[in-house]
């Protein structure tokens, strides 16, 4: 089973849960899309750096040794109170000569490197993070793609920092209730293996990844 903890705020460490300093990304200008990447320790999200923008298509050159996290936006157009709204997305990738990997190493099965939708709403509880579980797109060959279209009235489609889906009980509907209510970031996260944000590269730096957002 994939646990979809958030290693940017949380690590397993000896069977527990540590959080960290870098808990919620700061986003840098309310229109601009940007990428989030590791740093060397691969325990905060650092440096940000702004993504390529062309309307609503948005694309960033992936580095070696460099794992990117997060493709994400606080653009005041989107985000707020996204009650019954639906988040959609097309990705694709080009130019990949290496293989895609991500962070800590894969070790789960099937060990694959994917995409998925994203938001997260002001401060720190488990239930202001929240990915669409199971809806994702796997990195494959050296270009690719694919479409994600959740919407944010199915709870069974999103899951927060701790793994629960927003249905699986009382209060973590409310919490996720509460958070599609005030989005302060809303976008794309990248992961493998068994989490779903720990970061994705390509092992010679080549490709480029792009996305056209957007919601309705």
């Amino acid at each position: 089973m994939r646990v979809p903890y958030r290693i940017a705020g949380a690590l397993l460490a000896s069977g527990m849960l540590v959080a960290l300093a870098s808990a919620a990304p700061a986003m840098a200008g309310p229109s601009s899309w940007k990428v989030f990447n590791y740093n060397p320790s691969g325990q905060a999200l650092a440096p940000v750096t702004p993504a390529s923008v062309t309307g609503n298509t948005v694309s960033f050159n992936f580095s070696a040794n460099t794992y990117t996290a997060l493709l994400a936006t606080s653009d005041n157009s989107l985000t707020g109170d996204l009650t019954g709204k639906t988040l959609n997305a097309n990705v694709s990738w080009t130019g990949v000569t290496g293989t895609f990997q991500e962070q800590n190493g894969g070790g789960c099965t099937p060990d694959a490197q994917y995409v998925r939708l994203y938001f997260a709403s002001p401060g720190f509880a488990f239930t202001h993070f929240w990915w669409s579980n199971p809806i994702h797109v796997d990195f494959t060959g050296p270009s690719g793609g694919g479409t994600m279209t959740v919407s944010l009235g199915d709870l069974s489609q999103w899951s927060d920092w701790n793994g629960k889906l927003a249905d699986s009980s009382p209060d973590v509907t409310a919490g996720f209730n509460a958070a599609v209510a005030k989005v302060s970031t809303v976008g794309m996260s990248f992961g493998g293996g068994c989490f779903f944000e720990n970061g994705v590269t390509t092992s010679d730096g080549s490709g480029s990844f792009t996305s056209t957002f957007s919601e309705s």
